[in-house]
This record gives C-alpha cells, structure tokens and sequence, in this order.
C-alpha cells in the first residue's frame, strides 16, 4: 500500500536506498526520467532533479555488485 509520505526525510535518499531491492531502485530511476521528461516536454520547466537521483542509484547498485563479486 503507497504512502503519502514513504520515506523519513531526516534520512538521507543515499541510505534509505540501501534497503530497497535493485528492482525497486530500477522503478525509482524510470520513474524520475519519466518526471524530468514531462517537467521538460509538457511543462516547459528547466528543473533538473534526476542527476542527484541518478547517481545515488548508480553509486548503490555499484557498491552491490562489487560486494557480490567480492563474496564469491
């Protein structure tokens, strides 16, 4: 069931990704390039948000695979 406030803001979006599954991080990042794609095409904003977004799923889904590779 969704929440209109999933996450505790006092945590940083860097550790609270730590415990989501890289499926559910997948959905977060294609869920931000389809935002940032209707701020730009349907709204006109030159708001850009995803990069931070980006990077910390990226950051994380790397540490993972090298942690996997490492317990091998």
């Amino acid at each position: 069931m969704g929440s209109c406030v999933p996450f505790d803001d006092e945590i940083s979006f860097p550790e609270r990704i730590k415990t989501l599954s890289d499926e559910e991080l997948m959905e977060i990042w294609e869920e931000t390039q389809r935002i940032e794609r209707i701020f730009s095409t349907e709204l006109h904003l030159g708001v850009s948000f995803v990069m931070d977004y980006e990077d910390a799923i990226v950051t994380e889904l790397s540490l993972r695979l090298q942690k996997s590779g490492a317990d091998r």
